[in-house]
């Protein structure tokens, strides 16, 4: 009976060696992706402040119908999409979009940023920036500086790219004005 409980210890003290190595091994192999991760999550963590500066650059990059510069923050994995501040459909915003722009006769005199925030989830993969906008909008053959005023919201997500804009949400504050409605 010792000699036989005396293998059982031997065969487990074994096995259970043989697990801690592959665990050790597994540990290693996850460590080095976590190291790889924190890497990349290192290399890839933007400040509030950056984030706040993609906002602004995708968005001047929009409203001015560049579109090359507008795509430094879009991704070939997944369209972009806006719903505008004149209550229009759902829109992708595609390089015919962008380039012809949204604004057919109307262009902006003066387009302010401002009270941005910054919210992220908590593996840091998406970030959901809102802020406000004030400006004016002038007509081809119409009115001239017209007050626009909108708040907005942004989401970002980190991709193998960095991060891109996913979607953007316009809506016209209270008693104010959001871009005009295509005719």
């Amino acid at each position: 009976m010792r000699k036989l409980i005396g293998f059982v210890c031997v065969v487990l003290a074994f096995a259970c060696n043989m697990e801690s190595d592959q665990a050790d091994a597994n540990t290693m192999d996850n460590n080095a992706d976590m190291a790889a991760a924190t890497m990349v999550s290192q290399d890839e963590a933007v400040s509030d402040a950056t984030v706040v500066e993609m906002s602004k650059s995708f968005q001047m990059a929009y409203i001015n119908n560049n579109y090359a510069e507008a795509m430094k923050f879009m991704c070939d994995d997944f369209m972009t999409t806006v719903y505008n501040s004149n209550g229009s459909a759902l829109m992708d915003q595609t390089e015919d979009q962008i380039m012809s722009g949204a604004n057919n006769g109307w262009t902006f005199d003066e387009f302010v940023m401002s009270n941005h925030r910054v919210e992220r989830n908590a593996d840091n993969t998406t970030m959901v920036v809102t802020f406000d906008t004030e400006g004016s909008l002038s007509f081809e053959d119409g009115d001239q500086n017209v007050p626009y005023s909108t708040r907005a919201s942004q989401v970002w997500v980190d991709t193998e790219n960095g991060w891109k804009l996913m979607h953007s949400h316009w809506s016209a504050k209270k008693d104010a004005a959001g871009i005009p409605a295509a005719e």
